[in-house]
């Protein structure tokens, strides 16, 4: 009964296997471009395991982040349903210094369209020494320094490409609970 218990709380795992891989000339060549075939996208309000990190796709929380720059690091599971809307994601890790966090900052607020998030990310990322990374639905860009041309560059090649083209904010729904995951208080991850 107890294994039972186990295995009924466990959080589901979503597995997304890489399909492409591509070593790009960013950051001294420590860069990677890598790609999936269509990931699932069921909504679920159940806590989720990803085995890539970060991940490109797959089931996600039927509320999605706010658009925009967060300093609080959001739930994977909430932005990964902005992925689907088309949006592009960008991640930090701990180790950005903070004038780099300062330009990803600017880049997010300037890019065309609106569908940008930027997140701090803590786990380590796929490729080692990676401490950013772009990711769309089904794409994504890992690279071992900020590299706002590579970024660019994706970003223009990958906006708006998600299973649902649209520009949307969370529904109400989504913001009024002020429960976001994340230890943030306001609208955005839940």
């Amino acid at each position: 009964m107890t294994l039972l218990l186990a295995l009924a709380c466990a959080n589901p795992k979503v597995d997304t296997p890489v399909s492409t891989v591509e070593v790009c000339d960013a950051c001294g060549g420590t860069c990677q471009l890598d790609g999936t075939d269509a990931p699932s996208r069921n909504h679920t309000t159940a806590d989720l395991d990803y085995t890539l990190s970060p991940p490109m796709g797959g089931d996600h929380h039927p509320c999605w982040a706010d658009w925009g720059v967060h300093t609080e690091e959001l739930a994977p599971e909430n932005w990964v349903h902005n992925l689907e809307h088309g949006g592009i994601v960008f991640l930090y890790a701990p180790a950005v210094p903070a004038a780099d966090v300062e330009a990803l900052t600017t880049f997010v607020e300037t890019r065309p369209g609106g569908r940008a998030v930027l997140s701090p990310w803590s786990a380590p990322m796929d490729l080692p020494g990676a401490t950013v990374s772009a990711v769309a639905w089904a794409r994504r860009l890992q690279l071992a320094c900020v590299d706002l041309d590579a970024l660019g560059s994706f970003y223009d090649a990958w906006i708006g490409r998600g299973p649902e083209d649209t520009m949307m904010d969370p529904p109400s729904i989504c913001t009024d609970t002020g429960d976001t995951g994340t230890g943030d208080t306001g609208a955005g991850a839940r």
